[in-house]
C-alpha cells in the first residue's frame, strides 16, 4: 500500500507524478540497455538503433565486453556493474513507497548511504591496488547494493524541487494578478 500521510491533494499529486516519472524513466533506461543486444541479434534495420544505443551508453560506461552481461552473444549496452546499479536503482524505486511517503522530502542519514556504497568502493579500490581482483559477481553485487539505496536520497530531492518550483510559480502568478 502506498503511504501518503497527511498532506494536501496537490502535494500528493506532484509527489506521485515525480515518483512515477522516475520509475518509468528508470524502467526505460534498463529496457534500452537490454534492447541493444536484442536489436543487434535481430540485425537488419534494427542494427542501426542498436548501434545508436551502444554509442549513447558509451558516454556513461566503458563497455568492456569482458565485464558485461551477454544476451544472444552480444554484450549489454553497459558493463555488469553499471547494469546492476540501474537494476538496483529500479528495485529501490519500487521499494520506496513501501518505506516512505511519496511526498517525503527528508533523506536518511548520510552514513547509511556510505554503508551501501562501501562494497562498491572496496571492490574498486582492492582491485585497483592489486590486493584482490574483483570478479563478475563482486562487481554485480556491489553495483546492485549501491543502486538500491540511491532512490531514498534522490526521490525526496526531486519531490522537494518540484514542490518548490510549483510554489514559486503559484506565488509569481498571484503577484502578477
Amino acid at each position: 500500500m502506498l503511504n501518503f500521510g497527511n498532506t494536501s491533494e496537490a502535494d500528493i499529486s506532484i509527489s506521485k507524478k515525480v515518483y512515477f516519472a522516475i520509475l518509468i524513466l528508470s524502467f526505460f533506461w534498463i529496457l534500452f540497455i537490454i534492447a541493444a543486444p536484442i536489436f543487434m541479434n535481430i540485425g537488419g534495420i534494427l542494427k542501426i538503433p542498436a548501434e545508436i544505443l551502444y554509442l549513447f551508453f558509451s558516454k556513461t560506461c566503458h563497455q568492456f565486453e569482458s565485464r558485461s552481461f551477454f544476451l544472444f552473444d552480444n554484450p549489454a549496452a553497459v558493463c555488469s556493474r553499471c547494469l546492476t546499479i540501474y537494476i538496483g536503482f529500479f528495485f529501490g524505486i519500487v521499494l520506496y513507497p513501501l518505506k516512505n511517503k511519496l511526498n517525503n522530502t527528508s533523506v536518511p542519514p548520510l552514513y547509511i548511504l556510505f554503508i551501501f556504497i562501501i562494497p562498491l568502493a572496496a571492490d574498486v579500490f582492492l582491485d585497483w591496488a592489486g590486493i584482490m581482483s574483483n570478479t563478475f559477481f563482486t562487481r554485480s553485487l556491489s553495483g546492485f547494493v549501491t543502486g538500491v539505496i540511491l532512490p531514498f536520497y534522490l526521490i525526496p530531492g526531486f519531490v522537494k524541487f518540484f514542490n518548490e518550483v510549483i510554489l514559486y510559480l503559484k506565488n509569481r502568478s498571484m503577484n502578477l494578478n
